[in-house]
């Protein structure tokens, strides 16, 4: 079991990122119908050197959308299973299996610097209902894109997980959303590859590993790498804002393919 504190990933450097191997976690053995012997398929070594093009991405994942439903429930509807945040709460408290980190002041800060201990998580989790399916309303994920011009593909790799909650004015008005904290996704590979999350049409497990590995999720992208470090909606408003986050979208469908050729 990682320790609290004892991870430090810095904001940017994807080789270093990349790099780090899996924290070691404890495990809890697969059992009952809401668990399942899932298994984390190891990311390839990258070299440094091999990295022919690479863009950080921003997203959000609205749970509200159909496609996003079993991060919200289970789709198994086997009573006892959990949604995506409460399988985070029992690793953070129950298992201590994974640590959560501080968002800053203002929730901008993504880097993994300041890790919350087990009490400081309780206080934070204790007003909201991580049973309920709607205490959390999207999440935001950091991930990788990367051409690896050694085995010539693109790939996707996230770095981090944070679970959102509405902010609301005293006018009861949604004023935008706020993270409650920063996950490193690579050391919670581990725990949400033991719990169901849907089932595929032949009756097969697919646990929250295989959500993300296999990329069955809506979401909307909010930021790229930029020399501004600025959100979409910092200098792009409504449909602007929807037109170019799917600009984004397909230029990174397409630089696979544009790269390989090169």
């Amino acid at each position: 079991m990682c320790a609290a504190g004892s991870l430090r990933i810095p904001a940017s450097g994807l080789a270093l990122v990349w790099a780090l191997s899996l924290s070691a976690q404890s495990t809890l053995e697969p059992g009952g119908s809401c668990q399942v012997a899932g298994r984390v398929i190891s990311y390839t070594t990258l070299r440094e050197a091999d990295v022919l093009w690479e863009r950080r991405v921003w997203r959000t994942i609205d749970l509200q959308e159909k496609t996003n439903l079993p991060f919200l429930l289970p789709q198994a509807q086997v009573n006892g299973c959990l949604g995506l945040l409460g399988v985070i709460r029992h690793g953070l408290l129950d298992e201590g299996a994974i640590t959560a980190y501080d968002p800053g002041s203002l929730g901008k800060d993504d880097g993994f610097r300041v890790p919350f201990d087990t009490e400081a998580v309780r206080k934070i989790l204790s007003g909201l209902d991580t049973l309920a399916p709607n205490a959390v309303s999207r999440f935001t994920i950091k991930e990788d894109w990367i051409f690896d011009k050694q085995r010539s593909v693109m790939e996707v790799r996230i770095i981090g997980l944070a679970p959102m909650v509405e902010v609301r004015g005293e006018d009861g008005e949604l004023r935008g959303h706020r993270p409650l904290f920063w996950l490193y996704f690579p050391e919670c590979r581990t725990l949400f590859a033991r719990w169901l999350a849907a089932r595929q049409e032949d009756g097969d497990p697919v646990s929250y590993e295989g959500l993300f590995a296999s990329r069955r999720f809506s979401s909307t992208i909010i930021k790229v790498s930029n020399m501004q470090d600025r959100m979409i909606d910092e200098h792009r408003t409504g449909l602007d804002a929807l037109l170019e986050s799917e600009a984004i979208r397909q230029q990174l469908l397409h630089m696979g393919f544009d790269l390989w050729n090169y």
